[in-house]
């Protein structure tokens, strides 16, 4: 069962049954747990790394009040 809450940080499955949440803004791998459903506390607060959303174009979206809210 996914426990998946905002599509800004989708979920990887991994073959070791292990889970991965993705920051889709700032493209890192937010937190890797086995049990999915503790993904949500990483995810809520995550700030995207200003450097890490300039190299990938990001950056004007940016902002470091919202960044950490799941949106």
């Amino acid at each position: 069962m996914s426990t998946q809450t905002s599509p800004r940080f989708p979920h990887r499955h991994n073959n070791d049954g292990s889970h991965d949440s993705i920051c889709t803004a700032c493209l890192a791998t937010v937190a890797r747990r086995e049990d999915e459903s503790e993904l949500l506390d990483f995810e809520l607060n995550h700030v995207c790394d200003p450097i890490r959303l300039f190299q990938h174009g990001n950056f004007s979206s940016w902002d470091p009040v919202k960044s950490h809210i799941a949106s």
